[in-house]
Order: structure tokens, then C-alpha cells, then sequence
């Protein structure tokens, strides 16, 4: 924290690069809580954001038409696990999956529906994925009819050049637009998103776009700091004109101040709602424990005693696309790595999880160990550094420790998963 040492968020664990090669899946083996949360990925866009280490492949109606086809299939697969869980959120990510047509969602919604008649009963939350420039009214019109009540907008900034270096096309006032459109369609949630750190940003063009997303009143805001991908294109190129380290905490710090001083709450580290619910349900029941099952190229599913993706590439986003689709059309699932998860690791992805506000005892009923004793030298630096607070049975981060959030999570990794992530890096 002394040296402003930057880590990307850590939004699962274990992470995908500590995945090893899987054979002989079976669905059959793998313990899904009884809630589940589902996570479609569409894989396609428009522009190749310079950043961005997601799987994805330039749009193409042909390849979108089978990709759907497949993933029909897939959910299909699933079929007794959906069918027999209470699904509580369906997340439809990517990619840019608002460039799908109103029809080809409609079939996937039909499929889900299909499976489990309840599925938009049940689900507190479904959700799309969306980039300024493909929000419609129309459009957006027919989502909503179909069940989307949450729209997540990538914006990343409202400076118009930052946009162009990052290789996208949302302009300031397309953005703007955008936004005002979804909140015309009195959507339950629209989420923006907001980058920090991106190329020929400053701390004064970042205050800049939060005072203009401010001026747009979005019910939820999602501020992340860039952590350069060595497989993207600023990755690949090292190009100059990123912020420091410091910088970067230092506009985390403006977007707390000016979000609370606008009447949202701090629902996580790097999230502001005015939503009591807090704004993003999929992400925060999947860090409490909930499974989640991923369906599409590239997905992740979280069981209890499993994680596995299907098929991915760090390079060739459309060989892993069409290894998908062929996979899934010859009847066989499309699981490719994973890890087993020990107690050991499910002990330290709760607590991961649950770090801004551990609940001890319960920690200690689910995993027969005390938080103090088992991470010994974290506990006590964390109340010694001010980062966090004893109140009743619970641990809360303070302030600065939601300003260092990632950093703390890192220090729960365990030596394995260090051990595999270092071994994925010098392969990859």
C-alpha cells in the first residue's frame, strides 16, 4: 500500500489462469447450490477495444447464426440442472450481445423458458451487456419485453479522444444518448461503466466524465482501474501515456467522494447504486457462495466443487468460437479446463469473496477455523494498517481498506493457485 502497488480486481477465485486441462467431464458430478445464477456469453463486436482480454471475434451473421444455434444446444444440456434449480439472476455478457436482433434473443430467452417455466419469476435480475453505439430504442424496447430489467453500458469515458485511442466508437454525446434512451425505457437498473486509467487519461479528463455520467443520473455506477492484458493490443505494444499507479487510487478516490456527495451508496470497492439491492445481484450472490453457470464460448461455471470454462483462447477468440460450436453440435459439452477446488480453496474464495464484510462466525461455522488463526499476519495487519474494523461478529473494511480491496484479496491466494497462475504466464 506504501508503494501504491496496483491489482486488478479480483472478481473470482480461483482465478481462470489457474485452470489445467479437464478430461472425462460429467455433469452429473458437479454440486450446484440449490439458487443458481446463469451467465450467457455472446461472443461478437463491432471494434476490438485495445484493452480488452475478453473472448471475442469481429460480428458476423453467419457465425452469430450458428454460435445461437449451439448455444440452444447447450442450455438444452443443462436442462435437469436448470430445470430442477430456483434461478436467481441470468446475466447475458460478452463481447457486445446488445448486437444480437430482438428474435435471436427471443430464442434464447424461449429456450430458458422452455427448461424452466419460472426462470423470469424467479430471477431478481436479468441482465445485458451493452456498448453506446448499439442502444436503440426500439430495440431496446423489444429486450425489455422479452425480460431484460438491468442494462450494463460500457462507456469507459466521455472524452472523445481517450475513446478513439482505445479503438471504440462511443463518442461522448453518443453516450450520453445512449443512457438517456435506456432511462426513457425506465429500465429497473441501468449500469454504467466507467474506466480508470485508460490511454491519455488524466485525473482532471477522468473527474471530467464522472461529472457528465453524474449529470445523466444512471441508478448504478461501475468505476474499474486498467490492468494491462500482455495478450491485447496496449498489451502487445506498451504505448505511453498511462497513468501511475498512485493516479489511478487517487481517481478512485474522486469517484467515492463525488458519488457519495450525490446521494449513491458504496455497495463494493468499485461499485455505487442507488438501488438498495446494490445494483449488480449476480455478481454479489456468486461471491456469497451461489453457483453459476456459464453457457457460450469461453464461459466459466463456478460449482461447489468445481470450476471449468469452455473453450477458450487467449489469441484466436474465433478458433475457440468454432471449437465451441462443433464441440456442442457433436452432443458433447464444451469443458475444456478447470480446477478442484479443496476445502482449503473454498475456504479462501469465501473469504475473498466476503472481504468487505466477513461474517467471523459464520466463517467459522461453515470451514471449522477462525479468520484470525487461519490468515494469522493478514488479520492483524489489516485492523494494525487501519483497512479494517471489528463491529460485532463481522469484519468491515474501512475507507482505505476498499481503496486497497484487490490488494487484501490477493494476500488469500493461496501457493498453488500463485504456483499455476506463474505457470500460465510463461506459457502464455
Amino acid at each position: 500500500m506504501q508503494n501504491y502497488e496496483f491489482q486488478p480486481e479480483v472478481y473470482t477465485y480461483p482465478t481462470a489462469r489457474s485452470y489445467k486441462r479437464l478430461d472425462g467431464f460429467s455433469i452429473s458430478q458437479q454440486e450446484f447450490t440449490n439458487e443458481i445464477n446463469l451467465y450467457l456469453h455472446i461472443p461478437f463486436c463491432r471494434q476490438l477495444c485495445t484493452f480488452c482480454g475478453y473472448l471475442k471475434t469481429i460480428n458476423s451473421d453467419m457465425l452469430r447464426k450458428g454460435y445461437i444455434s449451439a448455444l440452444i444446444k447447450e442450455i438444452e444440456m443443462y436442462k435437469d440442472v436448470i430445470g430442477e434449480k430456483k434461478t436467481i439472476s441470468v446475466n447475458i455478457g460478452g463481447g457486445t450481445p446488445s448486437l444480437l436482433q430482438p428474435n435471436e434473443l427471443g430464442e434464447i430467452v424461449d429456450e430458458l423458458k422452455a427448461i424452466n417455466g419460472s426462470i423470469l419469476k424467479t430471477a431478481k435480475e436479468v441482465s445485458i451487456e451493452a456498448t453506446p453505439e448499439s442502444v436503440e430504442y426500439e430495440k431496446f424496447k423489444e429486450f425489455k419485453d422479452l425480460g431484460i430489467d438491468r442494462v450494463s453500458i460500457g462507456i469507459e469515458s466521455f472524452a472523445d479522444n481517450e475513446i478513439r485511442m482505445a479503438g471504440r466508437h462511443n463518442v461522448g454525446s453518443m453516450s450520453s444518448n445512449a443512457v438517456k434512451i435506456l432511462k426513457e425505457l425506465h429500465f429497473s437498473n441501468v449500469v454504467c461503466d466507467l474506466m480508470i486509467g485508460i490511454e491519455g487519461q488524466t485525473e482532471k479528463t477522468f473527474s471530467d466524465s464522472l461529472d457528465e455520467l453524474i449529470g445523466l443520473d444512471p441508478d448504478t455506477v461501475e468505476v474499474y482501474a486498467l490492468g494491462i492484458i500482455p495478450s491485447t493490443v496496449i498489451g502487445k505494444h506498451n504505448p505511453q501515456g498511462f497513468m501511475s499507479n498512485k493516479e489511478k487510487y487517487e481517481c478512485y478516490e474522486i469517484a467515492r467522494k463525488k458519488f457519495l456527495e450525490k446521494g449513491y451508496f458504496q455497495s463494493c470497492h468499485n461499485r455505487y447504486s442507488k438501488l438498495s439491492e446494490g445494483g449488480y445481484l449476480q455478481e454479489d450472490t456468486v461471491f456469497r457462495g451461489a453457483s453459476l453457470i456459464g453457457l457460450g464460448a469461453g464461459a466459466r461455471s463456478y460449482a461447489q466443487n468445481l470450476h471449468y470454462r469452455n473453450s477458450f483462447e487467449l489469441l484466436d477468440g474465433k478458433a475457440a468460437i468454432s471449437r465451441y460450436i462443433s464441440k456442442i453440435n457433436s452432443g458433447n459439452f464444451a469443458v475444456e479446463t478447470g480446477i478442484v477446488l479443496s476445502e482449503d480453496e473454498r475456504m479462501r474464495r469465501y473469504a475473498i469473496g466476503n472481504i468487505e464484510s466477513l461474517d467471523l462466525l459464520e466463517f467459522t461455522n461453515l470451514f471449522k477455523a477462525n479468520f484470525s488463526t487461519a490468515f494469522k499476519d493478514l488479520y492483524e495487519e489489516m485492523l494494525s494498517s487501519g483497512c479494517a474494523r471489528e463491529a460485532g461478529n463481522k469484519l468491515k473494511l474501512t475507507a482505505k481498506g476498499l481503496l486497497f480491496r484487490d490488494l487484501i484479496a490477493r494476500q488469500l491466494f493461496s501457493s498453488d493457485v500463485e504456483a499455476l497462475e506463474g505457470a500460465y504466464r510463461l506459457t502464455a
